[in-house]
């Protein structure tokens, strides 16, 4: 049988190993894990969350950060800022690289440079939006960005929620490494000194270290692969726990194998008896232990969850001590105590003794006593509890540098604002929305506490002065006090106007008028007549030109030819007649006298032509005259044409008139004086002719006197014929020109003619429009005195609108400068600019449904006057929103400051419900093991006491030794847990081995004394090896872990005080004294 037991334990021995190396092999990374404290979806922080995420792509799973830039205690240099503006372009420029979203810095963005500079101007930050997924997690950015921002001659420094957190996780993480390292020295050295041999602390060492690594590896799958609740104090406080309560089931289950060894047993009847007894202590109190920490599966809050992995160790725990143990001590036996060869009974524990005894004497009173002392203590307030977990950070981390840099030269609150959602169904870009978010915003202003609000009317946190009505209405003003100047004028205009309308005899101008369309119409008709008289004219100067080239050319011109060829006949006829006369001795009469009869023809025909010349040229002549009766005609005619058409026809007239009269007058000039001469020389040739024949018949009686006549005939034909013959040729060339300038004459005529009808055409149209002017203005009397009513009626009303104007200016005036005039207005096309675009886009979501306000406190946004004015803002925007556009959008306030508040309410409220469920699955335990209600109450009584009065102690002393005035918010509950949890373990070990006993026929008293000696022994053990472990956790410099660790202390060491005083006591009044007291002197 015990071969066998051996056996079982060999194989559970193997699969321990095993296990271990599945989980040294196999353990996932837990790494990327939201380790967030999780608030529940229905809470402020975890709705703005949400709504960020559906902000748009540039909030959508990002993370907000800010880089500092700081000189320390000095200015910024122009050299230090030219290098911080060289880095902030190097991340612009490399934003995919760095996946970042949105920037905003104080050089790109001037609206919000006060925002961004610190007033002594030693720092300045710019805030930065970065893409967070499992592969650029945290870490990464972290790692990247802290290289991008290094700036020469500058300290920089990358802070945000997400980058402290990610420090705190590095501190905690380091801070378990030096727990396990210095719980595990601890341990070994406690163990060495209670069981004198240093193989038993290193077993005890390797059976709590297996069930530690199993228990992570199995924490870390579930989570990884299950959802399972996780947080940083996870690892650290199962750690704690399993070496602690680990190591105390081990020195109770090593006492009973030692105990057996005492007693002769062999080392396998020895391991089967510290099982039986040992192991059953160790299953309830265990069980207890594992009851608490899994009523942590309730929680609501993922913190408060996260710890129930603490139930998964312990379980380990359990069932690796109730089954590596028996191994080590089944094939190893006594040398597990090695060097220790003689064993001793169960060693007593005179302290514990010596109080039962006291106590078991007067247990009401001792009850009473303790009540006494311990409950002021216990419900004394720990003061407010600090939310901020950036306190948890060393100072010395950068993030934690650059946050304080932050709070130091901006508003504390600056480092982590607070940001009011208003969602709504519709989209909020226009003007009315904007002014009720701007009327929110000064009513924000106005709240204590709040140091300024960024909105999407008052982008920079201070008004825009041309955005509200008080300096529209000034320009509106002033354009109004200009409009009652221009309407005076305008009225003084009006009124002389109608002045000058009464002055005018309208009647008189019509009739004017009609006078005007009368004489239009006999311009009209006169210039027809015009027109006919210019047509005769023209036909008149087209005949005299017709006439000139027939005539001249035909019968003139050949008679001017005909009298040219007929002179120098003549002159040859009279040539010979000289010399027949000079040669009259050879002459005959009759020759003579038939030269000289052929002279007399030829004077007769030239004479003829001259006659024929004459009247052609007084043709000549009377066609001029008719010219100048044409003009003379116009004129008579009466024709009213303007000046410049009369003068334009006379001028037209008055030019061919004249040219025409200087060509006939210079040819009838010359052809007289010349026709004159000649015929005056042709008569004179004709009586000579005469007067020789007439002489002929003398002639013969005086030949010396015929030849003197003929001599005397031929030289005056000489001298006149000659020159006559040239006159006639001039004759003939002036015919040619004026021939000529009768051409040109046709031609202007011509011209005159189409400009006459022309001026006939446009006459009628003058005629016709005066016309229908009249008719129109045949109603304009009554019109115009119809006007002047009109502008007498306008001048009144304008003087009117101007008094209006004036009684609007002042109202206006007035408005300006009540409460109306800080009213929002923003025009619609400034709305849609490319200068409001940068605005929309920060402030409003993507979908424009969305806006937000960011508020920056006064106060620590962790404190609880940051919480109590988060209050006053919530109220007052849930308020002011009633009744108005804007009365059902969701309001919904995220930040740190509303996490911290929401945290606050969901910590305290699931505290409550996970403590009273834990208390009672400890209470049903309790139950089972101790058989009385009243010994299960006490138990939870006096731990509850022992917590509160060590809570109280702790905050005492963090304010003392630790110099911080609260206690950190999650080390209430995680003290609660532990010290409840473990400590019941205590009371187990005493009412288990009180009860082994209780058979046996002595008195409580002498049952109570005996239990308390030998357990006190263990406990007292047990509390120093967990009071220790927990002791670990103190160089961790994590605030939340010291404290923990010295309430537990704390509470361990009243326990080990106050179990054996509380408990005998109520055992005594609990259970009845049998009649019989044998053997009760040994215990007295």
């Amino acid at each position: 049988m015990k071969e066998k037991l051996l056996s079982r334990y060999k194989w559970w021995a193997l699969g321990w190993t095993a296990l271990l190396i599945i989980a040294f092999l196999f353990t996932p990374s837990v790494a990327n894990v939201n380790k967030s404290s999780t608030i529940p979806r229905n809470y402020q922080s975890t709705k703005a969350t949400k709504l960020q995420n559906q902000w748009g792509s540039k909030e959508n799973k990002t993370t907000s950060l800010i880089v500092v830039f700081n000189n320390q205690h000095h200015r910024l240099t122009s050299k230090q800022n030219r290098a911080i503006n060289q880095t902030i372009t190097r991340l612009k420029q490399k934003k995919q690289q760095y996946q970042i979203k949105d920037m905003t810095d104080a050089k790109d963005t001037p609206l919000v440079k006060s925002q961004l500079i610190s007033k002594d101007k030693t720092t300045q930050i710019v805030e930065i939006s970065v893409q967070k997924t499992k592969q650029h997690d945290i870490k990464k950015i972290k790692q990247e960005l802290t290289k991008a921002i290094k700036t020469p001659g500058v300290r920089s420094y990358l802070t945000g929620s997400d980058i402290l957190d990610q420090d705190f996780s590095n501190s905690t993480e380091k801070g378990v490494k030096k727990t396990e390292i210095i719980a595990a020295i601890f341990i070994f050295v406690v163990l060495l000194l209670v069981f004198k041999s240093p193989i038993t602390p290193i077993f005890s060492l390797i059976t709590v270290g297996v069930a530690g690594l199993i228990s992570i590896s199995t924490v870390d799958t579930l989570v990884k692969y299950l959802g399972f609740p996780y947080s940083d104090f996870t690892e650290v406080f199962i750690i704690i726990v399993l070496f602690g309560i680990g190591t105390d089931y081990n020195i109770l289950l090593y006492n009973e194998f030692k105990a057996g060894l005492s007693a002769g047993l062999t080392k396998k009847e020895a391991t089967k008896s510290a099982l039986q007894v040992g192991g059953r202590t160790i299953i309830y109190s265990g069980v207890s232990v594992l009851i608490g920490m899994t009523t942590l599966f309730f929680a609501k809050f993922s913190l408060y969850r996260s710890a129930a992995g603490i139930a998964v160790g312990v379980a380990i725990l359990l069932l690796v001590l109730l089954t590596l143990n028996p191994f080590f001590m089944g094939t190893i036996g006594e040398k597990i105590f090695w060097p220790i060869k003689h064993f001793e009974g169960e060693k007593q524990s005179r302290l514990w003794q010596g109080l039962a005894k006291y106590s078991l004497l007067r247990p009401i009173i001792t009850i009473v006593v303790v009540l006494a002392f311990l409950v002021p203590l216990a419900v004394q307030s720990q003061g407010l509890l600090n939310y901020d977990d950036v306190d948890e950070v060393s100072s010395q981390v950068p993030s934690k540098i650059g946050f304080n840099l932050i709070q130091q030269h901006f508003s504390k609150g600056m480092s982590e604002p607070t940001t009011i959602f208003l969602n709504s169904r519709h989209q909020l870009i226009n003007e009315k929305y904007l002014k009720l978010i701007d009327q929110l915003t000064n009513q924000l202003k106005n709240v204590a506490g709040i140091k300024t609000v960024l909105s999407a009317s008052q982008p920079a946190g201070k008004v825009i002065k041309n955005l509200y009505l008080k300096k529209q209405l000034t320009d509106v003003t002033q354009g109004l006090t200009q409009a009652k100047v221009g309407l005076s004028k305008i009225s003084g205009g009006l009124s002389s106007a109608k002045n000058q309308i009464d002055g005018v005899n309208i009647k008189g101008e019509v009739a004017s008028t009609q006078q005007l369309a009368s004489g239009s119409q006999q311009v009209a008709t006169g210039t027809s007549q015009l027109s006919d008289g210019i047509k005769e004219l023209t036909s008149a100067v087209t005949t005299l030109h017709d006439q000139l080239n027939s005539g001249m050319n035909n019968s003139e011109q050949a008679q001017l030819q005909k009298l040219v060829q007929s002179l120098p006949e003549l002159n040859h006829a009279i040539s010979q007649l000289n010399q027949q006369v000079t040669n009259s001795s050879s002459s005959s009469e009759s020759t003579t006298k038939n030269s000289l009869t052929q002279i007399g023809n030829a004077a007769n025909d030239i004479q003829q032509q001259l006659t024929a010349v004459d009247a052609a040229m007084g043709k000549l002549t009377a066609n001029t005259v008719l010219g100048t009766q044409l003009v003379a005609k116009l004129q008579s005619a009466g024709v009213k044409l303007t000046t410049e058409q009369r003068q334009k026809i006379i001028q037209i007239i008055n030019q061919n008139q004249q040219q025409q009269q200087q060509a006939l007058s210079s040819l009838n000039g010359a052809l007289t004086e010349s026709l004159t001469k000649i015929g005056n020389d042709t008569q004179s040739i004709g009586n000579s002719t005469n007067s020789l024949a007439a002489q002929l018949t003398t002639l013969q009686q005086s030949s010396a006197s015929l030849q003197q006549a003929v001599s005397q005939l031929a030289s005056s034909s000489a001298q006149i014929l000659p020159a006559a013959a040239s006159t006639i040729t001039q004759l003939n060339s002036n015919l040619g020109q004026l021939s000529s300038s009768t051409a040109q004459l046709a031609t202007a005529m011509d011209t005159l003619n189409n400009q006459t009808g022309q001026l006939t055409t446009g006459a009628n149209q003058v005629a016709a429009g005066n016309q229908k002017l009249v008719q129109s203005l045949t109603g304009l009397p009554a019109a115009v005195q119809a006007l002047s009513a009109g502008l007498g009626s306008a001048t009144n009303g304008i003087g009117q609108v101007n008094q209006g104007n004036q009684a609007s200016n002042n109202y206006l005036q007035g408005l300006q400068k009540s409460t109306a005039g800080k009213t929002y207005y923003l025009p619609a096309k400034k709305l849609h600019s490319k200068a409001f675009k940068p605005i929309l886009d920060t402030y409003f979501s993507d979908n424009k449904r969305m806006t937000q306000l960011t508020v920056i406190l006064k106060a620590d946004p962790n404190s609880q006057a940051a919480i109590q004015t988060l209050a006053k803002i919530q109220q007052l925007v849930t308020g002011s929103l009633k009744g108005t556009s804007l009365n059902h959008a969701e309001v919904v306030l995220g930040g740190s400051t509303s996490q911290t508040r929401d945290l606050k309410q969901v910590a305290a409220q699931d505290f409550k419900r996970t403590a009273l469920l834990m208390l009672v699955g400890i209470l049903v335990a309790l139950m089972f093991v101790t058989r009385s209600l009243i010994q299960s109450l006490t138990i939870e009584a006096m731990l509850v006491i022992i917590y509160y009065s060590a809570l109280n102690i702790v905050h005492w002393f963090s304010q003392i030794v630790l110099k911080t005035s609260m206690l950190t918010w999650n080390t209430p509950f995680f003290a609660f847990i532990m010290l409840v949890a473990l400590g019941v373990d205590y009371s187990i070990f005493l009412v288990i081995k009180f009860r082994e006993g209780l058979h046996e026929p002595i008195s409580i008293d002498a049952k109570v004394l005996r239990a308390t000696a030998i357990i006190g022994t263990v406990v007292i053990s047990a509390g120093i090896i967990l009071s220790g472990t927990f002791a670990a956790l103190i160089p961790s410099g994590v605030t939340t872990l010291i404290q923990v660790a010295l309430v537990v202390i704390t509470g361990i060491f009243l326990l080990v005080i106050l179990i054996p005083i509380v408990m005998p006591a109520v055992m005594k009044i609990t259970y009845p004294t049998p009649s019989s007291k044998i053997n009760d002197q040994s215990y007295k």
